[in-house]
Formats: structure tokens, C-alpha cells, sequence
């Protein structure tokens, strides 16, 4: 039901400009860029000791996405409690 709901929404706003195509492709591409550039920052930190960025990287490979999600929700709330400190 909600998925006609929204089916019927996103045919009526969004569908006069874009076609199916370009949201697949958009589905697909904004998810993989997210990821690669969680990987990047990852790589580069230097607040991240060797072993953290080893169970990171494993953590990105086994549960992709998820991974880097946790990455950033992990990360955000490590750069709050380390700028509180000083």
C-alpha cells in the first residue's frame, strides 16, 4: 500500500523530468561515492591508531554499506567528545 502511495508520488513530481533509468543509476551511484569516500577518510586519518583502521576496513569489506555508515556515526561522535575535551 505504501508503496503505491509512494509509486504514485514520485510518477507524478519526479517522473515528468527524470526517467526510470536515471533513478536506478542515482540509486546506485550516490551509495557507491558515499562508501569510496568513507574509505578515503578512513585511510587518511591520523586520529585512527593501526589496529582501529584494520578492524574499520575489515568492518567495510564484510558489511559494505553498514559499515560505512557506522564508520561515520562512529567517527562523528569521536570528533564531538575530542574537541569537547579541549
Amino acid at each position: 500500500m505504501i508503496f503505491k502511495i509512494l509509486w504514485s508520488y514520485f510518477t507524478f513530481c519526479i517522473g515528468k523530468y527524470i526517467g526510470i533509468q536515471e533513478v536506478i543509476l542515482l540509486s546506485m551511484l550516490i551509495p557507491t561515492i558515499f562508501y569510496l569516500y568513507s574509505f578515503y577518510r578512513l585511510v587518511v586519518s591520523r586520529n585512527i591508531n593501526a589496529n582501529e583502521k584494520l578492524l574499520w576496513i575489515v568492518a567495510f569489506l564484510v558489511f559494505n554499506l553498514l559499515g560505512a555508515i557506522a564508520y561515520w556515526i562512529w567517527d562523528y561522535s569521536n570528533n564531538r567528545v575530542r574537541s569537547s575535551r579541549y
